[in-house]
C-alpha cells in the first residue's frame, strides 16, 4: 500500500492497547507493527506518569516522544528532550489536597519530582496492582517538594463517590482546570489547557505534519478531545459514551485485549 494516507497512529494505552490484564496482546503488537510497515510513526499517548510508560515503549520498539499525564508532558526519551511540560497551579493543587484530605480520599500527585502518595490505602494498592508499579509514599507532598507545583492531583475512590466528586467540581473549578474520568475510580485534575490533543498539537507541529494526518485509538472520557481533533479518531467498541461520541468511527466488535487489532484491520481495509 503506498497512498497510506496517515503518517502518525497515536494508541492510549490503558482499555485501548492494553488489555484487561494490563499488557500488550500479540495481536495488537502485530497491528502496531504493520502501522509501522506502511510507514507510519507510532507514539503512545496516555494518562499515565511518564515512567510507567517506558516498558511499553520498549516493548514496541518506539524511539518518539512520549504524551503522558494527559498531554501534560512530551518527552523524546531517548535524548530527554522535553517538547511540552505544562503544571498546575500550585494554589488549585493545594486546594484539591486538603480537600480531598477532608473526604479521605486516596491522593497521588504527579510531577516532574516523581509519583507520590499520601498514605498506603487499599485504593493506593490498586492503582500499583492496575500499573504494575510501586509507589513512594511520603505524607504531604507539599512538605516532600516544597514551592513546587505537579503536572496533575489525582483522586482514588469508589466510582459512585468519583462521579458524584467529578460534576461538584466540574461546577466549583469551572474552566479553572481540566477534569477527567480516566478509569471509573479516577478523577484528574491539571491545568485547563491540559489535554492529549493541544499534546498532539505540540508533537505534530514538531513533526511536520498536519492533523489529518493523524489517526488516534481510544475509549476513555480523556480521549474524547483527541479522538475529535485527530484527522481519523477511532473508538474501543467497549469505550465511554464521551468517546464512543467523539469519535470518527468506532473499531468492531472483539475482545478487549484484541481490539486495536481487529479496529486496525477494518480501517485498512
Amino acid at each position: 500500500m503506498t497512498d497510506f494516507p496517515f503518517s502518525l497512529a497515536v494508541f492510549d494505552l490503558d482499555g485501548t492497547l492494553l488489555g484487561p490484564d494490563k499488557e500488550i496482546s500479540p495481536a495488537n503488537a502485530a497491528a502496531v507493527a504493520q502501522l509501522q510497515s506502511l510507514g507510519c510513526t507510532v507514539i503512545l499517548a496516555s494518562g499515565r506518569p511518564h515512567s510507567n510508560i517506558l516498558r511499553f515503549q520498549t516493548q514496541l520498539g518506539l524511539h518518539g516522544p512520549i504524551v503522558s499525564g494527559n498531554g501534560a508532558l512530551v518527552k523524546v526519551d531517548v535524548t530527554g528532550e522535553v517538547w511540552r511540560a505544562v503544571l498546575f497551579d500550585l494554589e488549585l493543587a493545594s486546594l484539591l489536597l486538603d480537600e480531598g484530605r477532608a473526604l479521605g480520599i486516596t491522593q497521588i500527585w504527579d510531577g516532574p519530582q516523581g509519583v507520590v502518595g499520601w498514605e498506603r490505602t487499599r485504593h493506593f494498592e490498586i492503582l500499583e496492582e492496575r500499573t504494575k508499579a510501586t509507589y513512594e509514599v511520603v505524607g504531604d507532598p507539599r512538605l516532600r517538594f516544597p514551592g513546587e507545583s505537579p503536572f496533575k492531583i489525582l483522586w482514588i475512590a469508589d466510582a459512585a463517590q468519583i462521579a458524584k466528586l467529578d460534576q461538584i467540581w466540574r461546577e466549583r473549578l469551572g474552566q479553572r482546570a481540566y477534569i477527567t474520568i480516566t478509569d471509573p475510580e479516577y478523577l484528574e485534575f491539571s491545568d485547563p489547557t491540559v489535554n492529549k490533543a493541544t499534546a498532539l498539537q505540540v508533537v505534530a507541529e514538531r513533526l511536520g505534519i498536519g492533523r489529518e494526518e493523524i489517526v488516534f485509538f481510544g475509549d476513555g472520557d480523556n480521549d474524547a478531545e483527541l479522538l475529535r481533533w485527530a484527522g481519523l479518531g477511532v473508538a474501543m467498541p467497549h469505550s465511554r459514551p464521551m468517546a464512543l461520541a467523539a469519535a470518527d468511527i468506532v473499531g468492531p466488535e472483539a475482545l478487549e485485549e484484541n481490539a486495536v487489532a481487529a479496529a486496525v484491520a477494518q480501517f485498512l481495509a
